[in-house]
């Protein structure tokens, strides 16, 4: 990597390329549970995006034995 590889004008630069996508996943995200961006690179470039949300919910007790 090269000097300009850390710098705050690429940070600046990727954030606005991925912030459609981070304000969507935002938009929607569970009440519980988890939601996450993957970045891939490839030559200091953003190649894909991966999205993911899953939701918890706390599940019920059963009653009346066996299912």
């Amino acid at each position: 990597m090269n000097g300009w590889d850390q710098g705050e004008d690429r940070a600046a630069l990727l954030l606005k390329s991925v912030e459609p996508e981070l304000l969507r996943l935002l938009r929607n995200a569970p009440k519980y549970g988890l939601c996450g961006i993957d970045l891939v690179f490839h030559d200091s470039e953003i190649i894909r995006i991966n999205v993911r949300a899953e939701v918890t919910r706390k599940a019920r007790p059963r009653t009346g034995g066996r299912v």
